[in-house]
């Protein structure tokens, strides 16, 4: 899951359309987070209904697919995402930028911010 900071940033770039599993987090009326799915309430109509509760401000946290299909898109000679086994840490590359974090989604995720505001 990528940090709170990074979805909120991507979040101007990136139009969202939601998807039953998609997380969302709400911030409760004292400032704590609540993580939520986004479920299928309505299983005859297939419509997708958020599950929300009705307080504070929603921040969609896009999986790591999205951002690696994102990433795929606006790659000129494709990308690599690779674990560092001796660093410890996740590494994205292409052939524009470099980046490195803690996990998969937060490197795809700070290498697609990069990348959208350049554009």
């Amino acid at each position: 899951m990528i940090r709170v900071d990074l979805a909120k940033r991507l979040a101007k770039h990136l139009p969202w359309e939601p998807k039953v599993g998609d997380l969302t987090i709400v911030y409760g009326e004292m400032g704590e987070e609540i993580i939520e799915p986004i479920v299928l309430r309505h299983e005859k109509e297939k419509k997708i209904v958020l599950s929300l509760r009705d307080v504070g401000d929603l921040v969609w946290l896009p999986r790591l697919p999205m951002l690696l299909y994102e990433l795929k898109i606006r790659s000129v000679k494709g990308f690599s995402l690779i674990y560092d086994k001796d660093k410890d840490m996740w590494h994205y590359q292409d052939e524009r930028m470099e980046t490195s974090a803690d996990n998969p989604d937060d490197t795809a995720a700070m290498a697609l911010l990069n990348l959208l505001e350049k554009e």
